[in-house]
């Protein structure tokens, strides 16, 4: 149904519907946020460690972007030559003795994704690609 189809008297209904249902989750909210607060109180009467019920989660600290003559898709199709057969783990190793820089915790997973999705590269069976283009 489109916005045309629909009377303003349907439309204020329904943000009235909207508003009532926030309404109900900010007390739920609330009433759960002050049982967090005796319940934190009351290990704290028992020796227990207490945390603060919403803690701040401090940012990674990063350094700066790797950046690279050429993408990950083509710098995989150069380090192996056509026909040879890779797993994904080998291949990441060859693109970084190549000297593709990557930072990444994640370079393995993103480079079995590249080699998935890359036409160059056929999927013969689990963990291994075969160099066709």
């Amino acid at each position: 149904m489109t916005l045309k189809g629909i009377s303003t008297a349907e439309l204020q209904a329904e943000l009235s519907r909207r508003q009532k249902s926030a309404r109900s989750l900010t007390a739920r909210r609330e009433r759960i946020q002050n049982e967090l607060r005796a319940i934190e109180n009351e290990l704290a009467l028992l020796g227990g460690a207490r945390r603060p019920l919403a803690a701040p989660v401090a940012p990674v600290p990063r350094g700066p972007r790797a950046r690279n003559k050429q993408s990950l898709a083509d710098a995989l199709a150069s380090a192996v030559s056509i026909g040879s057969v890779v797993s994904p783990a080998e291949v990441a190793e060859r693109v970084r003795q190549a000297g593709y820089a990557s930072g990444a915790r994640t370079f393995g997973m993103m480079v079995a994704t590249a080699l998935a999705k890359d036409r160059r590269w056929k999927r013969l069976s689990r963990g291994q690609y075969e160099r066709i283009a």
